[in-house]
C-alpha cells in the first residue's frame, strides 16, 4: 500500500519531523506500507493543485499565513469527504474549531512519535479496512450501504427513514428494531433518543439538550441516562481526535 500524502506548513524543520516521523514508521511496520510525501510552505499554493482523491491524507498546520488550515480544511472537505485530515498546532485552543472537517487526529507539537503513530495507524486502517455494508429491503427491492455513509436513523411509522452523508434519504420497510440490532453494535453509532440512531463521526457537537450534526440537523437528547450518553459520545469524539480509534 502506498499511502499518498501532503503536508502543509510554513516552518520547514517541521515539515522535516513529519517526514521523519512517516519514514520511521514506515520501518516500523512491515515494511508493506509506502508513502509519496508531498510539501508545502502555504495552504493557497496547495489548494491550486488539489483535486479529489489526490490524496490519502493531509498534515495542516492551523497557523499560517495567506489561508489558515482550518479554512484549508473546510475547503478540502467540502471537494474530498474522504480525505484524512490531521491538523498541527502548538496549542489546543482550536480543536473545537476543527470538528467540522472531521479530522483524524489533532497533533499538538512538539509531538511523540507513539502520538504520530496512533494518527498514522488509524490512516492505513481506514484506507485499508474492507468496507463494512448493510443490506436492507426497500419497497419493492433490496440495497447494500455501506455503514459509514449512514449518517442516521430515524423512526418513520411503520418504516425507517436511512439519511446518508451524501444527503440522500431513503425510507426502509425494514422495522426500527432492524436497525438497532446491527448499528448498535458498532461503537459510533448510538441511540440518542427514542426511534433515532445517529453516527458519532457526523456529530459536530452538543448545544443544550441536543445533538448538532456536521449538516446543522439538530437530534434531541433523550433525558433517562443522558449523562452517560453525553459521556459516551464527547469520549468516542476526543478518542477519535487523539487517533486512538
Amino acid at each position: 500500500m502506498e499511502l499518498k500524502i501532503a503536508v502543509i506548513d510554513d516552518l520547514r524543520h517541521d515539515i522535516d519531523n513529519v517526514i521523519d516521523m512517516t519514514e520511521q514508521y514506515i520501518d516500523s511496520t512491515d515494511k508493506t506500507i509506502k508513502a509519496d510525501i508531498q510539501t508545502f510552505s502555504d495552504g493557497q499554493s496547495f489548494f491550486n493543485t488539489f483535486t479529489k482523491g489526490m490524496l490519502h491524507a493531509v498534515f495542516l498546520d492551523i497557523c499560517m499565513d495567506k489561508m489558515s488550515g482550518i479554512e484549508l480544511s473546510r475547503r478540502l472537505r467540502a471537494i474530498d469527504d474522504n480525505i484524512a485530515i490531521v491538523f498541527m498546532s502548538t496549542t489546543t485552543e482550536y480543536v473545537f474549531e476543527t470538528f467540522e472537517a472531521t479530522p483524524f487526529g489533532y497533533l499538538v507539537k512538539p509531538f511523540t512519535f507513539e502520538q504520530f503513530s496512533k494518527v498514522m495507524n488509524k490512516i492505513v486502517n481506514h484506507f485499508s479496512k474492507v468496507s463494512r455494508s448493510i443490506h436492507i429491503k426497500i419497497p419493492r427491492s433490496q440495497l447494500t450501504i455501506d455503514l459509514d455513509s449512514i449518517y442516521s436513523v430515524v423512526s418513520s411509522g411503520h418504516t425507517t427513514l436511512v439519511n446518508t452523508t451524501s444527503g440522500e434519504s431513503i425510507n426502509s420497510t425494514e422495522k426500527y428494531e432492524f436497525f438497532k440490532n446491527n448499528l448498535l453494535n458498532e461503537q459510533n453509532f448510538a441511540e440518542c433518543n427514542r426511534g433515532i440512531i445517529i453516527n458519532l463521526d457526523c456529530v459536530l457537537t452538543i448545544k443544550n439538550n441536543d445533538i448538532v450534526m456536521h449538516n446543522n440537523t439538530l437530534y434531541p437528547l433523550r433525558t433517562r441516562n443522558k449523562k452517560e450518553l453525553i459521556f459516551y459520545i464527547t469520549r468516542y469524539i476526543a478518542e477519535k481526535m487523539k487517533g486512538e480509534l
